[in-house]
Formats: C-alpha cells, sequence, structure tokens
C-alpha cells in the first residue's frame, strides 16, 4: 500500500501552523506520524493537507519550574524514558513512554501525538491523569490550559477544535507524600498494543490516604478516571488499604467502572478481570512507595 497524495507543509511557527490548518478543510497535524501515517496507507484517513510540527523549537522543551515539568507535544516517548529529569521526577511517565511500541516506534512518536490520537489505548494518559497534567492549547485566536481530564472527550475525540494545536503537557512535580504507579497489560512482552492499563496515585497525610486518583485505558471509550475506585482509599491507613479484601473491593470498583469492548485482543469479561488485577497490583507498589 502507498500513502495518498497530499500538500507537505513544513511551517516555521504555531501561528503558521495554525493559520495553514484554518485555510485547509482536510488538513492534519504531522508529528511523528506513527498512527497517520500507518492509516493514510491503509486508507482509513485521507487529508489533502499534512502539516509537519515535529521540529518546531517551542514544541521541544523539555523543562522544570518550580512547581511543574513542562514537556513540548513534539518531544517523543524515547527522550521522556531516557530524560534524566522524567526518570528523577516522573518515574512513572518514563515507565509508560517505555512501555510503546518498538523502540523505533518510540524514537518517532510523541507524547502529543500519543494522546491526541484520542484512542483509548494511549499509553501515556493514565499515568498523566493520575499526575493531575494540564495541556496547553494554541490557536491564533487564544492560549488555553485545562486539565488532562477534560481534554479526552470518547473513542478518537478530544477537546481540540478546528485550528487548535497541543503545544505543552504541564505536570505537577509530586510531593514526597505521594505514591504512583502505573501497570499495562498487552498479549505479548514487546509492540503490544494495551489490553488494559491502570495508573494509581495516592497522598497521605499523617499516616492516612488524603487524595487517590485510579486512572484506567483500553477499556471504555477514552481514557479516564475511575469515578468509583478514585476516592475509595481516603480516609485508610496503609495497612488498610494493603488488605486483601480491601484490594479486592477497589479492583471490582474500578472494573466496574470500565466499559471494555470485546475484540480480538480479549473479551470485554477479560478485560474486567485483568483490570482488576492490575488495579490491586497497582495500588500496591503505590502504597509501597509511602514511607510515613
Amino acid at each position: 500500500m502507498y500513502v495518498p497524495k497530499f500538500n507537505y507543509h513544513k511551517p516555521d511557527s504555531l501561528k503558521d501552523a495554525c493559520k495553514i490548518l484554518n485555510e485547509n478543510k482536510n488538513a492534519a497535524l504531522l508529528a511523528g506520524g506513527t498512527d497517520i501515517l500507518v492509516e493514510l496507507k491503509k486508507g482509513l484517513l485521507n487529508y489533502d493537507d499534512l502539516i509537519s510540527i515535529k521540529n518546531l523549537k517551542e514544541l521541544k522543551i523539555l523543562e522544570e519550574d518550580k512547581k511543574n515539568i513542562i514537556i513540548g507535544s513534539a518531544v517523543t516517548h524515547s527522550e521522556i524514558k531516557n530524560s534524566t529529569l522524567i526518570k528523577n521526577k516522573l518515574p512513572v511517565l518514563s515507565k509508560a513512554a517505555a512501555s510503546i511500541g518498538t523502540e523505533q516506534i518510540r524514537n518517532t512518536g510523541t507524547i502529543g501525538g500519543n494522546i491526541c490520537t484520542g484512542a483509548s489505548c494511549c499509553d501515556m494518559a493514565p499515568a498523566l491523569l493520575v499526575y493531575g497534567a494540564l495541556v496547553e492549547i494554541f490557536s491564533i485566536s487564544e492560549k488555553k490550559i485545562i486539565p488532562i481530564t477534560e481534554f479526552f472527550i470518547d473513542h478518537h475525540k478530544t477537546f481540540l477544535k478546528k485550528g487548535e494545536i497541543l503545544t505543552k503537557i504541564i505536570v505537577p512535580i509530586p510531593t514526597k507524600n505521594m505514591g504512583i504507579s502505573f501497570f499495562k497489560f498487552g498479549l505479548r512482552d514487546a509492540a503490544a498494543i494495551s489490553v488494559a492499563s491502570v495508573g494509581v496515585m495516592l497522598n497521605f497525610e499523617k499516616g492516612k490516604c488524603t487524595d487517590s486518583k485510579i486512572a484506567i485505558g483500553a477499556v471504555s471509550p477514552a481514557p479516564k478516571l475511575s469515578n468509583n475506585g478514585s476516592g475509595a482509599l481516603i480516609g485508610l491507613n496503609k495497612k488498610e488499604i494493603s488488605n486483601v479484601k480491601t484490594l479486592q473491593i477497589i479492583g471490582e470498583a474500578v472494573a466496574n467502572d470500565a466499559l471494555p469492548i470485546n475484540d480480538i485482543r480479549g473479551s470485554a469479561d477479560y478485560r474486567r478481570n485483568v483490570m482488576k488485577i492490575l488495579t490491586q497490583r497497582a495500588i500496591l507498589e503505590a502504597v509501597n512507595q509511602i514511607k510515613n
């Protein structure tokens, strides 16, 4: 199969990229191209214009301020996986990036492309959801920052509107009182699309959990926080959370928030059962990180 003909644009600035997006009715952004080029070859997508944003400097930043790690949307998965800053401050994000595809895909695919697909199985999403990340969206008329919980709307549908570009992911630096984990299950060890994935964040004060988030991926139309699971651990101490019965209850609650499908990678029931186990493992890993 061949990629169909299209006009290729390589703008020098975000404003130029937005202008081209607005001026062309059937245009799309191109960063790593690991998703869009495959779908073009398969005939699943067809665009008249592709706009490369991969080398725009403002989308390649990876830096720290007093409270956040700021990641440009064109930073690759390998750059996230190998970054000393990310490993030290956001290790779960490094782990999630390392779980994506093959080395060739990680070297090319970008964090922005991964979440902008809006796919239920995008592996960076559960980690970003439990970190409480924000995303910056740029257009010619405005720049806005929204919580990532508002970004994912449905399968392959995001908050982005015509002419808008995701520019940055802003991740609050976790406190020492937090435990954060991520688990993914695929059908093979490498290059596996998620059957199910889960992220967990626990925050402790004076020996008890004061805040918790549990995010799920590949088991609902879009990545999301589990409403039933996220708040259920608040008020419990480490021993209570680690109790087998508690873990089973939370695993069941998270599985009940899932809306999995039947496909070639597994049935809906199989995915729910996997989610129960992943949730319990992720909770235990997160709670074991708590020192107080």
